[in-house]
């Protein structure tokens, strides 16, 4: 099992991965080192052979222009199949029922309860966003740093109600990158994070299950 330290390591290191690729990312993932951090870590979760495997395997092929290229067609604003890396667009705007607006129940728009609600978050632990999140506070690579902070900092109540209020919409995110027709780097480094908190949640339960019993 992952220490507290080692979930920190984790969380940042799956955030490196979803954000844009550059010459640090293809650094750190041809280092023999977190390669066995990652297939330990998973070997011991998945019943197939982790997802990791295959992540390496496309590394190992591929140049950071062409990842660059996938990345874009993927995620980028433009996208030709543009996943939404999100909370906020995966769960209806607002689920206040006083709230009048026509689009208070659709999906797919930014800057929804989640979004607001992060906010808020930062803004009490003083937390910066950066410019280029400032409309979409709830998005992966920001969830995923802070529930590194999280691991480092907070309290397994903490992390484990961040989990389940803000990476619940990660299911979906793997159904929207299975639809893409994804090249599979990127298929497999959602599939790590939804290893990784679905593992976490498990254990939650483990524990509270536990905790009843005595």
């Amino acid at each position: 099992m992952m220490t507290r330290d080692e979930k920190d390591v984790f969380c940042k290191l799956v955030a490196a991965l979803v954000a844009p690729p550059d010459d640090n990312l293809m650094a750190d993932l041809k280092q023999e080192g977190l390669r066995a951090f990652l297939v330990d870590g998973f070997g011991q979760w998945a019943a197939e052979p982790p997802a990791s495997d295959a992540l390496f395997g496309e590394m190992d092929s591929k140049e950071l222009d062409e990842l660059q290229r996938t990345y874009d067609r993927l995620f980028g604003q433009y996208g030709e199949k543009r996943v939404s890396l999100v909370e906020s667009t995966y769960k209806p705007w607002t689920r206040d029922d006083k709230c009048g607006m026509v689009f208070a129940k659709s999906k797919g728009l930014i800057m929804g309860d989640s979004a607001v609600h992060l906010l808020d978050v930062y803004e009490r632990l003083s937390l910066e966003v950066p410019e280029v999140f400032r409309s979409t506070p709830d998005h992966l690579i920001l969830e995923l740093e802070f529930l590194a902070l999280l691991y480092r900092e907070g309290t397994f109540e903490q992390i484990h109600r961040f989990i389940e209020d803000h990476l619940d919409w990660i299911p979906d995110l793997v159904d929207a990158v299975e639809r893409a027709d994804p090249d599979p780097f990127y298929k497999s480094a959602i599939e790590l994070i939804h290893i990784f908190l679905q593992n976490e949640k498990k254990n939650e339960r483990d524990s509270h299950e536990k905790k009843k019993i005595h």
